[in-house]
């Protein structure tokens, strides 16, 4: 499970879900190690990610730090202003700089995925989501961001649904799906 560093209290450790068959949320997570994930495509840059555990389940958690999408090494902010310009949501006259080429392919990606998860999105976000005029992407996106900045969206998509905008998080897919993932099939 992925949790976001901004949406936890002062103690900045994760809870375990209340759904849990094993804990019902009441254990006190570990901590489990940690990894480094690239921040920004330029991959000059890398962040160190922290890991808990629950010791009755075994599940983990990776506390996501602020700023940073899950599975993508562009940044959040970064994001929503290219997809804004692109998109053309954009509100005034300031327009972002221009996207390198390497952003243009994290972009070009991330539209084609999200365009594959509109109806998985309206279907969760149900009667929060404006009604989008029409089926495209670029509807979508302006009806979505109605709802506030991409950092909220997020935040919104992990705490209520455990989903996130581009993908599922692969510990909630089943574990032959997971399998497929790890070994880059999916």
């Amino acid at each position: 499970m992925q949790v976001y560093q901004n949406s936890l209290g002062a103690d900045e450790r994760p809870c375990p879900g209340s759904d849990c068959a094993q804990c019902k949320g009441c254990a006190i997570l570990h901590k489990h190690g940690s990894f480094t994930r690239w921040r920004g495509v330029d991959g000059t840059r890398s962040e160190p990610v922290q890991r808990y555990i629950c010791p009755r389940c075994r599940r983990t958690w990776s506390v996501i730090p602020p700023g940073m999408m899950p599975y993508r090494s562009i940044e959040v902010e970064r994001f929503e202003e290219l997809a804004d310009s692109q998109l053309g949501s954009t509100g005034g006259d300031a327009r972002p700089p221009p996207a390198t080429e390497k952003e243009e392919g994290c972009i070009r990606r991330a539209m084609k995925k999200l365009s594959e998860r509109i109806p998985l999105l309206c279907g969760l976000l149900g009667q929060q989501m404006p009604a989008p005029v029409g089926r495209d992407i670029g509807s979508f996106w302006r009806a979505l961001r109605k709802l506030g900045s991409t950092g909220e969206i997020l935040l919104r998509l992990a705490r209520d649904f455990k989903t996130s905008l581009l993908r599922c998080y692969r510990s909630l897919l089943p574990h032959w799906e997971r399998e497929k993932a790890l070994a880059g099939l999916v």
